[in-house]
């Protein structure tokens, strides 16, 4: 009587142990918070580039938002990937971006221009993604993809 006793309180136990563990476990996605009420940044969607001999200038317009974001915006994060020509696509393979530049607001600004030099014989690809005063950062803009080759002789 007493070992079946035993034997049902450890079950109940594991029961309840993994009950907790299941309800307790999320979906794996971490992303950080959004405080409340704090309103998504704008997304840039016009980032655009020009080459001036081994210099590259990205350009893309001050988002147009509600009054109470923008005069809440932080800056522009402007991230690149860069990879050798010479290296073989992975078609399925993430692109790794390395953060480049963190171009702060300026209220009176409506273009916003990037500059730096360039090296041939990579693969480029440029985003630029907007955040707050608070930290809160929007989404990707539309890339920027090319390859600076060598000259062809």
């Amino acid at each position: 009587m007493m070992y079946n006793y035993c034997c049902r309180s450890i079950i109940v136990q594991i029961l309840i142990i993994v009950a907790f563990s299941v309800f307790l476990s999320g979906c794996g996605k971490k992303v950080p918070p959004k405080p409340p009420g704090q309103e998504e940044p704008p997304i840039v969607d016009d980032l655009s580039y020009s080459l001036d001999g081994d210099r590259l200038k990205l350009t893309w317009t001050s988002p147009e938002v509600k009054r109470k974001v923008k005069s809440g915006l932080g800056g522009f994060y402007v991230f690149r990937s860069k990879k050798l020509v010479s290296e073989s696509d992975c078609e399925n393979c993430p692109v790794i971006f390395k953060r480049v530049a963190d171009i702060l607001f300026q209220d009176t600004e409506d273009s916003i221009k990037y500059a730096e030099a360039i090296e041939k014989g990579y693969r480029y690809i440029y985003k630029v993604v907007v955040y707050t005063n608070n930290g809160v950062t929007g989404r990707d803009s539309n890339l920027v993809d090319f390859t600076y080759r060598f000259p062809d002789k």
